[in-house]
């Protein structure tokens, strides 16, 4: 196999991995999936015992369900949608870099000001971010596509 011949299958593959999408069925798979880890995780509040197994498994398939949304296709998949599903995409990016970067600050500061005795810089974890990212997509892709 020759380098121009690997170059081209590279290339198919990337492009079929940023083409891939989900039927659009699965959206309404995500949402429903979403809405009963979501119930189910406020409910841990509400009942007395260590539930933080359960609660880490029911962030985890949140951010599952949340994906299963932002990768199912629209009824209609055009080359708007495509374009809007880009700006989306790119403004949650910039977004949850921004916010990554941040918000520890903020709390930082905040914290010093209520509360200067117990000041501490603490890190956002790979849930809060990745929660950040799919939720600022997701409103702005909406925003997007009913201006459109």
């Amino acid at each position: 196999m020759n380098i121009k011949s690997a170059s081209e299958c590279e290339d198919r593959r990337i492009l079929k991995f940023i083409n891939f999408k989900l039927p659009n069925y699965y959206k309404k798979i995500g949402w429903i999936g979403f809405t009963i880890s979501f119930v189910i995780l406020l409910s841990t509040k509400y009942f007395d015992g260590d539930f933080s197994i359960l609660i880490e498994l029911l962030k985890r398939l949140l951010l599952v369900f949340l994906l299963i949304v932002v990768m199912s296709k629209e009824k209609v998949e055009d080359e708007m949608i495509k374009s809007i599903r880009s700006q989306a995409f790119s403004f949650a990016f910039v977004g949850a870099v921004a916010y990554t970067l941040l918000q520890p600050t903020v709390n930082l500061i905040v914290s010093a000001i209520v509360r200067p005795d117990k000041v501490i810089f603490e890190d956002l974890g790979d849930f809060q971010v990745l929660w950040f990212m799919m939720i600022v997509y997701l409103v702005v892709f909406m925003k997007l596509k009913k201006r459109a």
